[in-house]
């Protein structure tokens, strides 16, 4: 500190010399750095392209550098890893194609009138479990630095389940409806749900065209549900094959839905019922608004992307 107030006295009495009251830094010799130059970020560059997997303490040792400046090397070459995202099916150039041909035949027809959504009543088939686990970042609480970190024991969903059908519009579930134990759903059980469905349409008064949104599964696209289709005045939507990530009730219903049951434990069918429908009350227009809403913002993803899986 004494060093300091001195050079601050003389500083300010002026008794410095010519040029050393510059407060800048000034050149000097040092340590040349070799690690970080272009050579070596070229060399860096080429490992990793050659091997995507390559860890830095590998690319240290075979370049005779430290592992800190490999780091350095890789931000500065704007290289970052990431894992790899699940999805649920290799798509082959022909099921890329056909994804943007109908991502792009339906957008047209939502840009030719808002009405289109409206007219969108989109479901489909999942299992709800008597109890599903919470994942780790649900079950995360506050606690002090000093207290113990909680542990978690991993447990598997329950056994016991029920298959929920649904269908939804822009507005509200239209229909919610549970399969029985020990049934398949088959062509003839889904002819029955879409008849369930047509007499809830005309209960609550929906007045406009109805265009059905669901997936190719077989009982969807069967012989006989296409002629009941027909019979019960629906139009399809197309929809292209393995591809959840198009499909509304997939990417935002049913997410949002086990998200809230997690954790939950029900003793039988009736008590995951009234779950489910309770849950479905408290959602309001917005909610299922949304959902249609992200379709849209899917369908022109999936265009930019030239039919690849879309993530968000």
């Amino acid at each position: 500190m004494s060093t300091v107030r001195r050079w601050v006295r003389r500083f300010k009495d002026g008794k410095l010399g010519l040029g050393q009251a510059d407060m800048s830094d000034k050149t000097r010799s040092g340590r040349p750095v070799t690690a970080s130059d272009q050579l070596h970020q070229d060399r860096v560059e080429e490992m990793i392209h050659g091997n995507r997997r390559i860890k830095q303490k590998e690319i240290a040792v075979a370049l005779g550098i430290c592992k800190e400046r490999v780091g350095h090397i890789i931000g500065v070459l704007g290289f970052r890893k990431v894992c790899a995202g699940w999805v649920p099916r290799m798509l082959f150039d022909e099921m890329k194609a056909e994804r943007v041909r109908i991502s792009r035949e339906l957008l047209e027809r939502f840009e030719k009138g808002e009405d289109f959504l409206k007219k969108i009543i989109t479901g489909d088939e999942t299992w709800v479990h008597y109890y599903d686990p919470e994942n780790k970042r649900q079950s995360m609480e506050y606690r002090h630095k000093e207290s113990p970190q909680p542990k978690k024991f991993k447990t598997q969903a329950s056994a016991g389940k029920i298959v929920l059908t649904v269908f939804w519009n822009s507005e509200r579930v239209v229909l919610a409806d549970f399969l029985e134990k020990h049934i398949t759903i088959n062509s003839q059980c889904y002819i029955e749900t879409l008849t369930a469905l047509k007499r809830r349409i005309v209960r609550i008064g929906v007045r406009n065209e109805t265009l059905l949104q669901h997936d190719n599964a077989r009982p969807h696209t069967s012989a006989a549900t296409t002629d009941a289709i027909q019979r019960l005045d629906f139009s399809v939507l197309p929809h292209p094959p393995y591809s959840p990530d198009l499909a509304p009730s997939d990417f935002h219903l049913f997410p949002k839905l086990k998200g809230h049951l997690k954790g939950q434990r029900f003793s039988c069918d009736e008590e995951v019922k009234s779950a489910v429908r309770k849950w479905f009350q408290k959602q309001d227009t917005n909610f299922f608004k949304d959902g249609l809403q992200k379709l849209v913002q899917r369908w022109r993803k999936c265009i930019e992307v030239l039919g690849d899986f879309v993530e968000k």
